[in-house]
């Protein structure tokens, strides 16, 4: 079978498209023959070995696991002993940050407590493009606490992967939603319901005036001093961190200032894969409540080309590959 790997950290060309042995599941885990897989930023994270204290886990010099790709919707093939609530021909989908990656394939194996059932009204297509980015996004809101509706909500870097699902889940638990991107991102945050979007190029929303009820930073480029301006009364900010010395900056430094001032400034612990995660989200995506939005569409044969399109920054949405 194929699957895109790499031999060491750096740069889209350190992959390539390879033949690799067909997996055999072992104890507790199952074999899932891939319908659709998409990439996040955390791929490109991955592909990089950074931060470079994630390498810790996934190999000091060199990666361990040579695989790929996070996201991933399919059908069980096989299971190993020991496994119950699987048997093949079962729709599945999962978040395999923490469960060897290896997504971009014609066929994974993964610990079977790793896979959630997928319902049939949610497309293979659709639900790979949600497992990583919409758990962030649906975790990151649920940690600024309930969103009630009428309520002023900030995405701040919204245009991206978890951006989109941020908005769309905000707008509805019912909150007005303002969006902060650049360029072209803006009318796609428009498309998917932002009631207002603003580029941040040319208006700095903290220095603004306008005050709102949760801020969800996804870009983390804003000092606690900055996001403080934005926030009103009761206020609560949360960070998605993306770098180490802003992560301890809000974590530390952010209950203070929300002590304070009446307001709540935090980060926040992710956990990946959840099931009671991926479950409400199926219910948001059969819904219609959310629906993904697709950049592009690759073939796994062309699946370095998807990720050469991720690190330009040049997508508008979700980019899949398909086996």
């Amino acid at each position: 079978m194929r699957a895109v790997v790499r031999d060491r950290y750096g740069p889209v060309d350190v992959l390539r498209v390879a033949a690799v042995g067909r997996p055999e599941p072992g104890p507790g885990e199952a074999v899932v023959r891939v319908a659709a897989a998409s990439l996040n930023t955390a791929d490109l994270d991955h592909l990089l070995g950074r931060p470079r204290i994630a390498r810790v886990a996934t190999g000091l010099v060199r990666p361990t696991n040579q695989r790929v790709g996070l996201d991933v919707a399919g059908t069980v093939e096989r299971v190993g002993s020991e496994v119950t609530g699987l048997v093949p021909g079962d729709r599945v989908w999962a978040d395999l940050f923490d469960s060897g990656h290896g997504a971009l394939a014609d066929r994974v194996c993964v610990p079977a407590s790793a896979l959630s059932p997928l319902p049939d009204q949610v497309p293979f297509e659709d639900a790979a493009t949600a497992p990583h980015s919409g758990s962030l996004a649906l975790q990151g809101l649920r940690a600024a606490g309930p969103i009630r509706p009428g309520e002023r909500v900030l995405v701040n870097g919204a245009g991206g992967c978890v951006g989109p699902f941020a908005v769309q889940i905000a707008k509805a638990r019912g909150a007005e939603v303002t969006a902060v991107d650049h360029g072209d991102r803006l009318a796609l945050l428009r498309e998917l319901g932002a009631d207002e979007v603003i580029d941040y190029r040319e208006e700095d929303v903290t220095r603004s005036g306008r005050r709102f009820d949760v801020v969800l930073d996804i870009a983390d480029t804003r000092s606690v001093a900055a996001v403080r301006r934005c926030l009103a009364p009761g206020g609560r900010y949360v960070l998605i961190a993306r770098r180490m010395g802003s992560f301890a900056e809000k974590a530390l430094l952010g209950p203070v200032v929300g002590a304070l001032t009446g307001t709540r400034i935090g980060t926040f612990a992710w956990h990946p894969n959840r099931r009671a995660d991926l479950d409400e989200l199926a219910g948001l995506l059969a819904s219609g409540a959310v629906r993904p939005r697709i950049d592009r569409r690759y073939a796994l044969a062309d699946g370095v080309e998807a990720f050469r399109r991720l690190a330009s920054g040049e997508s508008r949405g979700k980019l899949l590959v398909l086996p």
